[in-house]
């Protein structure tokens, strides 16, 4: 199969045949939990201004205690796990959430390792293209130490539903040098997640990485984008101070990207979606119609993605 698109992310249409941001409907699932910000910025005793979901928040620590209120006064339930601050984002007023946040039962005690962050001028659902689109790294993240357009290699990656999303099985990566700081026989498996939730576990038999891209929402025209690590291999504990050095450059090449589709926008630019390349974000577009079908009609989501396994050149 083709390799992706290099170009910025189409202008999809959300699930319900509008544009995201387009009146009352921004196309944003709620009743879901979303990451605010990483636990650490949030001080006992100090308060945290920010915009979820175009709902304006200010969050508070208290000991132990986490609140959420929006500008309204209405409450949100909030709580802290594994390092980050979560806030459930209710469809209604007064809606509660029937589970807890997602755990990645990250390595090292599930203690936040690294973060950093960017502000991406798009929608939730375009930000969640680019981490899906084959051709996003060779292209967009382009690199010596990652990868380039000029070393692509056929691809065959098994597919299997899994909760809210789909998981790219187990596999040996063939890729980055990255992955061989941690020593070798390194194996990998990438889940997605809806709404905006990337999750790669690395390992082997003494360590493990475990990196999640975390998209959170401030409304339909901007998404923050974070890269959260988790690890117990001490030698990344030591080359922490210098990877400010790579991943900011990193997550800045996201924002130009997306910028740049802006511009396409304002010209009227459509987009279209390639089998395989462009298969998981059709998944993503299939599970999200689903979570919406599923509520309105008041019975159980079921996953529509079956296993499968995808062919690219990346």
């Amino acid at each position: 199969m083709p390799a992706a698109s290099a170009s910025p992310a189409p202008a999809f249409a959300s699930e319900d045949g509008g544009r995201p941001g387009a009146g009352a409907n921004d196309a944003i699932l709620r009743d879901f939990w979303y990451v605010a910000l990483p636990a650490r910025e949030l001080k006992t005793g100090r308060t945290k201004s920010l915009t979820l979901c175009g709902i304006e928040l200010e969050l508070k620590r208290e000991a132990s205690t986490v609140t959420a209120t929006a500008k309204t006064g209405e409450s949100l339930q909030a709580t802290e796990q594994e390092g980050l601050i979560w806030v459930y984002v209710p469809e209604a007023h007064g809606h509660a959430p029937d589970v807890p946040p997602p755990a990645f039962n990250g390595p090292g005690g599930a203690r936040v390792q690294f973060v950093e962050e960017a502000h991406l001028p798009c929608h939730i659902d375009d930000a969640a293209y680019g981490l899906l689109d084959p051709a996003h790294g060779p292209y967009v993240h382009a690199s010596p130490i990652w990868r380039s357009s000029k070393t692509l290699k056929d691809k065959a990656k098994d597919y299997e539903p899994s909760e809210l999303g789909f998981t790219m099985v187990p596999h040996a990566p063939v890729n980055s040098k990255l992955y061989n700081i941690i020593g070798g026989s390194i194996r990998v498996s990438i889940a997605f997640r809806l709404p905006g939730l990337r999750i790669e576990r690395i390992w082997n038999e003494k360590h493990t990485v475990l990196g999640v891209t975390v998209l959170t929402p401030v409304d339909a025209n901007r998404t923050i984008i974070r890269q959260v690590f988790y690890w117990d291999t001490p030698v990344l504990t030591v080359i922490k101070p210098i990877a400010r050095l790579f991943t900011r450059p990193f997550l800045q090449q996201d924002v130009r990207i997306m910028a740049l589709r802006q511009q396409g926008l304002a010209f009227g630019a459509k987009g279209m979606l390639i089998r395989d390349a462009d298969q998981l974000f059709i998944w993503y577009q299939r599970i999200k119609k689903e979570i919406t079908d599923a509520r309105a009609q008041g019975r159980a989501f079921v996953n529509p993605v079956k296993p499968a396994t995808l062919r690219w050149r990346t």
